[in-house]
């Protein structure tokens, strides 16, 4: 089934926010979305669909994160993150991290920061604004992610899912996903976006592959939306709905030029446009 933009949302199908919408997080009663082509951080009221401000970030923001109060953004061109205040978008510091940082996550009381250019990750202790700790995982890290009591790292450059053990900061396990961009947790599992065009349904315990759910071409950063993981489809223009229950496809959804990211706020399924700068809003 195809569906168009949402039907009955509150507020606009869509909200301008610069150039480029790249990545996009909810957290503090906004939407935080990169625009990484004109170097800024935009807040949006996911409510009005309105943007309230926005920020300049130097060096391509690309990736975020939320914690500590403050949100944490990526700059793929400086090998630096950027903390900024949630309330008053000041500045609060700036921390040299590894080459071209692709994604972030919170948890743990640390920021931990995927450099694809270094093959590393990043532990930031919020409490100093430093980098504590580096571990080193090889090939192009890309999505990082929180769950279960490890940090799950996706391994773009040699095909692989990374289970790290934050008590140790250390690789414990390794399995071979090809070409993997994002992780996502569920109640009892992960999802593990495929540049192969497929969705991998890992058992956290086991590390086995339970599923595999074929999507749009070159999903990337998804999020679970009501027990139904929503998934960007940066080179077709879509987003796959996947129910987990069943790990089938129940619907595609036409949206704007390279979707990168989905994020949820105010009932509804937020998407990025990477080609137009749209942020766009539908209904789950």
């Amino acid at each position: 089934m195809t569906c168009g933009a949402a039907a009955g949302a509150a507020g606009p199908a869509k909200v301008h926010v610069g150039i480029s919408a790249s990545f996009v997080r909810s957290a503090a009663g906004a939407l935080w979305v990169t625009d990484r082509l004109d170097n800024h951080v935009i807040r949006v009221d996911p409510v009005a669909g309105t943007v309230k401000w926005r920020v300049a970030v130097p060096g391509s923001p690309f990736g975020l994160a939320y914690g500590a109060g403050s949100v944490w953004v990526g700059s793929r061109n400086a090998g630096r993150v950027t903390r900024l205040n949630a309330v008053t978008k000041r500045r609060q510091a700036r921390i040299s991290v590894g080459s071209s940082p692709y994604a972030l996550a919170f948890g743990g009381g640390s920021v931990w920061v995927s450099n694809e250019g270094s093959g590393t990750v990043s532990r930031i202790g919020p409490k100093r604004n430093k980098v504590i700790k580096t571990i080193r995982v090889g090939g192009g890290p890309n999505g990082i992610l929180v769950a279960f009591g490890k940090v799950w790292v996706a391994d773009y450059g040699r095909g692989r899912l990374i289970r790290i053990n934050p008590r140790r900061n250390r690789v414990e396990r390794r399995i071979t996903i090809p070409k993997a961009d994002w992780t996502t947790a569920s109640s009892d599992a992960l999802w593990v976006s495929s540049e192969t065009g497929k969705i991998y349904r890992v058992d956290p315990a086991t590390l086995a592959i339970e599923a595999t759910v074929t999507v749009g071409a070159n999903p990337l950063a998804t999020t679970l939306i009501g027990g139904k993981l929503w998934v960007p489809n940066i080179d077709d223009s879509t987003v796959s709905v996947v129910d987990t229950a069943t790990n089938s496809v129940t619907r595609t959804i036409h949206v704007g030029g390279s979707p990168l990211a989905v994020a949820e706020a105010a009932g509804s399924a937020w998407v990025t446009s990477d080609f137009d700068g749209d942020l766009w809003r539908l209904d789950p």
